[in-house]
């Protein structure tokens, strides 16, 4: 069986279902924000873990193959007031918790190798290590830290968020997408407190997202620098506003995506690059639960066969 973790909106679970779905498999999808309010969960010591879903209850047992996608917190539902709903709602998430870490199956991805993952500092060091070409980076909140850098580099900076780029201010959402900084003295003073990361910003000839599903990997060229909005990052602009092609990775560069994820004990990994004029192939970041179904729709390149196959394959393993 092939259990599903996510929630409700999430297009990309529906993407890969209908592909389960194609072939006949077994699967379960665990919108998580329906926890506990109209879904149950049972742990034993000694015994099954099951999960029942619509009155429909699913053992969690191997063999099992686990997809852990955009899960959202677990919801209460009305009646208890705020500070009882937060205790409950912890208590909820606590359970969950424990249960992933007490579940013999093939994860893709295990929720704390997603969050080691995560750390920037830790993924740039790493990859560092591996023989990618990380850009000179820095993590502070000293405004005397992000001066020298851009000393040292000779030229302009970026800033990113070091965590998420989601933020609600006042109410309203909004995305802190990755910035140029042009003049350092009123930037700085507009960014507030809080450490961000800063970095040497990195001349683009395009950018490349790498998709590593198991042993395998999917590259692509996007066209960022064809529209104005994009030249920093793409994301700020549609993504049907910009080309997207297969792109050839070189061999040795596609073997340290690999091993950058395996490091992590990841089976999937969303891997950012910048590829410059020169041909240097600069790495930004590791998402451990990128987005994907996109580029497949834009490129046809068979990542959700490929990764159908690693649950599947996987789930057989264990039976």
């Amino acid at each position: 069986m092939v259990l599903v973790v996510t929630n409700r909106r999430d297009l990309t679970a529906d993407w890969l279902i209908l592909e389960l779905e194609r072939r006949g498999a077994g699967y379960v999808r665990f919108n998580t924000e329906d926890y506990p309010a109209s879904t149950s969960l049972t742990w034993e010591l000694d015994g099954p873990t099951t999960l029942s879903i619509g009155g429909a209850e699913h053992r969690l047992e191997p063999p099992l193959a686990i997809w852990y996608r955009r899960p959202l917190p677990p919801r209460l539902g009305d009646g208890l007031p705020g500070d009882a709903a937060e205790w409950a709602a912890g208590e909820a998430e606590a359970a969950l918790t424990g249960v992933w870490r007490t579940r013999d199956a093939v994860w893709v991805n295990h929720p704390d190798a997603n969050d080691r993952a995560g750390s920037k500092p830790e993924q740039l060091r790493t990859a560092a290590r591996l023989g990618l070409d990380v850009p000179r980076s820095v993590v502070t909140d000293d405004p005397e830290a992000v001066r020298r850098l851009a000393a040292e580099v000779g030229g302009e900076l970026v800033c990113k968020p070091l965590r998420s780029g989601h933020l609600s201010i006042d109410g309203e959402e909004g995305l802190f997408f990755t910035s140029r900084l042009t003049s350092l003295d009123g930037e700085l003073d507009a960014l507030g407190p809080e450490p961000y990361l800063f970095q040497e910003l990195v001349p683009k000839l395009y950018d490349v997202r790498v998709t590593v599903i198991g042993e395998e990997t999917f590259a692509t060229r996007i066209e960022s620098q064809s529209e104005q909005d994009a030249r920093i990052d793409w994301r700020r602009v549609d993504a049907g506003r910009l080309e997207h092609r297969v792109e050839a990775l070189p061999p040795e560069i596609a073997e340290r995506c690999v091993a950058l994820v395996r490091h992590y004990g990841l089976r999937f990994g969303a891997i950012d690059f910048a590829r410059e004029p020169s041909g240097r192939y600069r790495f930004f970041e590791l998402n451990p639960n990128g987005q994907w179904a996109w580029v497949e729709q834009f490129t046809g390149a068979p990542m959700r066969s490929c990764l159908a196959d690693l649950l599947l394959q996987g789930d057989a393993a264990l039976a």
